[in-house]
């Protein structure tokens, strides 16, 4: 039972880092958008685009049976923050 628990939080534990290694990746596409904002005169804004990605992981989240408002919560972190790491730069 024990050597069961831990084989599960190990595999947990490699989820995290994967989740992890993708939020970083996706800090680095973020830094290369607003440099294609910037270049091209477009504002960070585009609530549009906002939408889209939340309906989109919402329909995601339903299909893969998630709690579609716990992943819309966790996109919109996304959005915000890169947001913020758009206008910083």
């Amino acid at each position: 039972m024990e050597n069961e628990i831990k084989k599960i939080r190990t595999k947990l534990d490699k989820i995290t880092e994967d989740l992890i290694f993708l939020l970083a990746k996706r800090k680095e596409l973020v830094l290369k958008l607003a440099e294609s904002k910037e270049k091209n005169k477009l504002p960070i804004l585009d609530k549009k685009r906002e939408k889209e990605a939340l309906n989109e992981a919402e329909k995601m989240a339903k299909e893969r049976g998630l709690n579609p408002i716990l992943v819309k919560k966790i996109i919109k972190l996304l959005i915000e923050d890169a947001k913020k790491i758009q206008k910083e730069n």
